[in-house]
Protein backbone atom coordinates (compact mmCIF):
# COMPACT_ATOMS: atom_id res chain seq x y z
CA UNK A 1 0.00 0.00 0.00
CA UNK A 2 1.02 3.50 0.73
CA UNK A 3 4.00 2.29 2.84
CA UNK A 4 5.46 0.31 0.49
CA UNK A 5 4.69 3.61 -2.68
CA UNK A 6 6.74 5.64 0.18
CA UNK A 7 9.26 3.94 1.02
CA UNK A 8 10.11 2.77 -2.66
CA UNK A 9 9.96 6.66 -3.75
CA UNK A 10 12.62 7.79 -0.98
CA UNK A 11 14.70 4.53 -2.46
CA UNK A 12 14.81 5.68 -6.01
CA UNK A 13 15.39 9.25 -4.51
CA UNK A 14 18.39 8.59 -2.89
CA UNK A 15 19.56 5.68 -5.79
CA UNK A 16 18.84 8.76 -7.69
CA UNK A 17 20.82 11.23 -5.85
CA UNK A 18 23.51 9.18 -6.27
CA UNK A 19 24.18 8.33 -9.17
CA UNK A 20 23.75 12.30 -10.16
CA UNK A 21 26.21 12.63 -7.97
CA UNK A 22 28.68 9.99 -9.39
CA UNK A 23 27.77 11.18 -13.05
CA UNK A 24 28.52 14.27 -11.99
CA UNK A 25 32.48 13.28 -10.53
CA UNK A 26 32.75 11.73 -13.66
CA UNK A 27 32.12 14.03 -16.09
CA UNK A 28 34.30 16.61 -13.96
CA UNK A 29 37.09 13.58 -14.09
CA UNK A 30 36.98 13.19 -17.49
CA UNK A 31 37.47 16.51 -18.10
CA UNK A 32 40.89 16.66 -16.52
CA UNK A 33 44.16 16.68 -19.19
CA UNK A 34 45.31 13.84 -16.92
CA UNK A 35 42.30 11.67 -17.94
CA UNK A 36 43.30 12.84 -22.16
CA UNK A 37 46.70 11.64 -21.76
CA UNK A 38 45.56 8.12 -20.34
CA UNK A 39 45.30 7.08 -24.23
CA UNK A 40 48.35 6.57 -25.52
CA UNK A 41 47.66 8.47 -29.11
CA UNK A 42 46.68 11.10 -26.85
CA UNK A 43 50.46 11.71 -25.01
CA UNK A 44 51.86 13.98 -27.73
CA UNK A 45 49.08 16.47 -27.38
CA UNK A 46 49.18 16.49 -23.55
CA UNK A 47 52.96 17.38 -23.53
CA UNK A 48 52.35 20.06 -26.15
CA UNK A 49 49.67 21.38 -23.83
CA UNK A 50 51.84 21.64 -20.88
CA UNK A 51 54.42 23.77 -23.02
CA UNK A 52 51.88 25.94 -25.13
CA UNK A 53 50.41 29.13 -23.72
CA UNK A 54 47.81 27.53 -22.18
CA UNK A 55 49.63 24.87 -19.89
CA UNK A 56 51.36 24.91 -16.36
CA UNK A 57 54.81 24.84 -18.20
CA UNK A 58 54.16 27.44 -20.19
CA UNK A 59 57.58 29.74 -20.06
CA UNK A 60 58.63 27.52 -16.98
CA UNK A 61 55.32 28.22 -15.16
CA UNK A 62 54.63 31.74 -15.44
CA UNK A 63 52.04 30.97 -18.62
CA UNK A 64 48.50 32.67 -19.25
CA UNK A 65 45.71 31.47 -18.23
CA UNK A 66 45.60 28.04 -17.65
CA UNK A 67 43.13 26.27 -19.96
CA UNK A 68 42.04 22.70 -20.00
CA UNK A 69 40.86 20.22 -22.64
CA UNK A 70 38.09 20.49 -22.30
CA UNK A 71 37.69 24.56 -21.33
CA UNK A 72 38.53 24.42 -25.45
CA UNK A 73 37.44 21.39 -27.13
CA UNK A 74 34.00 21.10 -25.87
CA UNK A 75 31.14 24.16 -25.97
CA UNK A 76 30.46 26.15 -22.93
CA UNK A 77 27.43 27.27 -24.24
CA UNK A 78 24.56 25.28 -22.50
CA UNK A 79 24.86 21.84 -20.11
CA UNK A 80 23.32 20.03 -22.89
CA UNK A 81 25.73 21.16 -25.42
CA UNK A 82 28.76 20.09 -23.10
CA UNK A 83 27.23 16.79 -22.67
CA UNK A 84 25.95 16.14 -25.68
CA UNK A 85 29.03 16.94 -27.59
CA UNK A 86 31.28 15.31 -24.44
CA UNK A 87 29.47 12.24 -25.14
CA UNK A 88 29.48 12.26 -28.57
CA UNK A 89 33.93 12.85 -28.97
CA UNK A 90 33.85 10.51 -25.94
CA UNK A 91 32.43 7.86 -27.68
CA UNK A 92 34.24 8.59 -30.93
CA UNK A 93 37.55 8.82 -29.29
CA UNK A 94 37.27 5.03 -27.24
CA UNK A 95 36.13 3.77 -30.72
CA UNK A 96 39.09 5.42 -32.37
CA UNK A 97 41.27 3.83 -29.36
CA UNK A 98 40.26 0.14 -29.56
CA UNK A 99 39.55 -0.45 -33.20
CA UNK A 100 41.73 1.93 -35.02
CA UNK A 101 43.86 4.11 -33.53
CA UNK A 102 46.87 4.23 -36.08
CA UNK A 103 44.19 4.84 -38.37
CA UNK A 104 43.95 8.92 -37.63
CA UNK A 105 46.03 11.28 -39.33
CA UNK A 106 46.32 13.48 -36.49
CA UNK A 107 48.61 16.04 -38.83
CA UNK A 108 45.64 16.74 -41.07
CA UNK A 109 43.35 17.08 -37.81
CA UNK A 110 45.55 19.30 -36.55
CA UNK A 111 44.97 21.45 -39.87
CA UNK A 112 41.08 20.94 -39.66
CA UNK A 113 41.44 22.46 -35.79
CA UNK A 114 38.68 24.49 -36.32
CA UNK A 115 36.21 21.59 -36.23
CA UNK A 116 37.80 20.66 -32.71
CA UNK A 117 37.50 23.88 -31.03
CA UNK A 118 34.94 25.78 -30.09
CA UNK A 119 35.66 29.29 -30.67
CA UNK A 120 32.95 30.94 -28.51
CA UNK A 121 35.21 29.51 -25.32
CA UNK A 122 37.79 32.03 -26.63
CA UNK A 123 35.74 35.28 -26.09
CA UNK A 124 34.33 32.98 -23.02
CA UNK A 125 38.13 33.32 -21.01
CA UNK A 126 38.94 37.05 -23.29
CA UNK A 127 36.06 39.00 -23.08
CA UNK A 128 38.42 42.04 -22.87
CA UNK A 129 40.24 41.04 -26.43
CA UNK A 130 41.11 45.10 -27.11
CA UNK A 131 41.53 46.00 -23.54
CA UNK A 132 44.87 44.12 -22.66
CA UNK A 133 47.29 46.39 -21.12
CA UNK A 134 50.63 44.97 -22.66
CA UNK A 135 48.49 44.23 -26.27
CA UNK A 136 50.24 46.04 -29.23
CA UNK A 137 48.47 48.60 -31.17
CA UNK A 138 48.60 46.42 -34.46
CA UNK A 139 46.79 43.53 -32.50
CA UNK A 140 44.76 45.72 -30.38
CA UNK A 141 43.49 46.82 -33.73
CA UNK A 142 43.09 43.56 -35.13
CA UNK A 143 41.15 42.05 -32.36
CA UNK A 144 38.69 45.33 -33.05
CA UNK A 145 38.02 44.57 -36.54
CA UNK A 146 37.19 40.78 -35.80
CA UNK A 147 34.92 41.50 -33.05
CA UNK A 148 33.16 44.24 -35.24
CA UNK A 149 32.83 41.38 -38.00
CA UNK A 150 34.78 43.48 -40.56
CA UNK A 151 37.48 40.12 -41.11
CA UNK A 152 35.03 37.91 -42.60
CA UNK A 153 34.99 34.25 -42.43
CA UNK A 154 38.23 35.13 -39.96
CA UNK A 155 38.03 33.94 -36.01
CA UNK A 156 40.76 33.54 -33.43
CA UNK A 157 42.65 30.13 -34.79
CA UNK A 158 44.06 32.16 -37.98
CA UNK A 159 46.20 33.71 -36.01
CA UNK A 160 46.31 31.94 -32.93
CA UNK A 161 46.60 28.80 -34.39
CA UNK A 162 49.85 27.84 -31.69
CA UNK A 163 47.72 28.48 -28.54
CA UNK A 164 46.60 25.20 -27.39
CA UNK A 165 49.30 23.39 -27.81
CA UNK A 166 52.62 25.58 -28.46
CA UNK A 167 53.89 27.47 -31.80
CA UNK A 168 56.05 23.40 -32.55
CA UNK A 169 52.84 21.36 -32.90
CA UNK A 170 52.55 20.22 -35.96
CA UNK A 171 55.89 18.86 -35.77
CA UNK A 172 55.55 17.38 -32.81
CA UNK A 173 53.04 15.52 -34.34
CA UNK A 174 55.04 14.54 -37.06
CA UNK A 175 57.85 13.61 -34.71
CA UNK A 176 55.44 11.05 -31.96
CA UNK A 177 53.11 9.57 -35.17
CA UNK A 178 56.21 9.11 -37.29
CA UNK A 179 56.13 11.51 -40.10
CA UNK A 180 59.10 13.69 -40.97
Amino acid sequence: GKKAYIFWFIVGFIVAGIVALVSAQMIEVTAEPDFCKSCHEMKPMYEAWKKGPHGPDYENGRGVARAKCADCHLPHTSVIAYLFNKAKFGTKDLITHFVNPSGVDWIEKWKERKHFVFISNCYRCHENLTEAPKMKPAAKMMHKMLLSGKLKGKDCLDCHFYVGHGMNFEQELKEAFGKK
